[in-house]
């Protein structure tokens, strides 16, 4: 007689998912060190070399960014609270205005004609709605000027409470490398768990479904929102950063600037050649549940890039190092129906 093999009976499913758990969490951390530990550690090697070049630099040509910044100072009739709150608001809305000069442009009329072949979103806002878009624009002209005022001037307090210097001398390059570091990683933390609480049903209808009207974003957007939602979610996170450490509020202007390019381009809805990819906040805008952060650490360590990561987005989500748009290089796949046709068609 053949003896049957005995059937091992399979494990229960929540054992299995608490399993699948511990492995994602154990990637994510690996994740986690590697993409803050790999700076660190360029960091330290070239220590006495190129930094030491980029600090030459830094102080160079009659120490260039401190007369820069002595005469901001100056400008503003060497006033502490001045420079940091007038100077401050003037400063980030002439970023954000700046950095979307060019981008209004293309949106409102769909020219230069070539630069459309980069839209992520290849069918919407071409061009942009006029409606929406003038109310998308006085929206980010109360938020950059008046709801800006109150929490600039509350941060000002702080950073004068911690010690930040407004004038004299500024940091070394080594050390404004090491800032921004911090900076956004503080960004991440506060950006991640402050954006999710805003996805929470109870609030997102009261606060932050005004900013995803935008299905497919455009880069003025990135502060359209409520007010509360842009004091917690947009603001707190990048002043955070200059607070903890200290920092000179020239660098915190460095800062500023860098957080507010950033987001532009992740609200831009073009993924240009040269710059950082706008693919997983595009992503977020359209489907609602999944990126929720900056960098994308935060999301691969609590599992809400999953989607994200198995879509045609995930694989364009890299700078584009030529001037054929990833769309062209990474198709979408053809949907089921259309591949059955084709199929039949070949067959007959």
């Amino acid at each position: 007689m053949t003896r049957m093999a005995e059937v091992q009976p399979s494990p229960p499913v929540n054992m299995v998912t608490d399993q699948n758990r511990r492995v994602q969490l154990v990637d994510s951390v690996k994740k986690a060190l590697f993409v803050i530990g790999s700076p660190l550690l360029i960091f330290i090697a070239f220590r006495n070399s190129v930094v030491w070049h980029l600090q030459q630099f830094w102080g160079a040509s009659g120490n260039f960014w401190q007369n820069l910044w002595d005469s901001v100072y100056d400008l503003f009739g060497r006033n502490d609270l001045a420079v940091g709150v007038i100077g401050t608001i003037l400063f980030t809305n002439g970023v954000i205005w700046g950095a979307n000069a060019l981008l209004l442009i293309l949106d409102a009329t769909g020219k230069p004609g070539f630069l459309l072949k980069y839209k992520v979103q290849e069918d919407k806002n071409v061009p942009v709605d006029r409606k929406k878009l003038k109310k998308a624009v006085k929206i980010v002209l109360f938020n950059g000027f008046v709801v800006s005022f109150p929490m600039t001037l509350f941060g000002f307090y702080l950073m004068k409470w911690r010690g930040c210097a407004i004038s004299g001398e500024m940091p070394s390059f080594a050390w404004v490398l090491l800032e921004l570091t911090v900076f956004s990683l503080v960004e991440e933390i506060g950006f991640y768990y402050s954006h999710r609480l805003m996805h929470h049903p109870r609030l997102y209808k009261h606060f932050h479904k005004l900013h995803h009207e935008w299905t497919a974003p455009i880069g003025i957007i990135c502060i359209y929102a409520h007010p509360l939602e842009h004091c917690i979610s947009n603001l707190m996170p990048i002043m955070m950063g200059p607070i903890i450490m200290g920092s000179h509020l020239a660098t915190g202007w460095m800062w500023f600037f860098a957080a507010l390019v950033s987001t532009t381009i992740s609200h831009s809805g073009y993924h240009f050649p040269f710059l950082p990819s706008p693919e997983a906040h595009d992503f977020h805008h359209q489907k609602f549940t999944n990126c929720f952060g900056v960098l994308g650490v935060l999301d691969r360590l609590h599992g809400t890039d999953n989607n994200f990561r198995s879509s045609k987005a995930y694989e364009r989500h890299i700078m584009l190092l030529s001037l054929t748009p990833l769309s062209q290089q990474y198709p979408d796949t053809p949907p089921k129906q259309c591949l059955e046709k084709t199929s039949d068609y070949k067959r007959d």
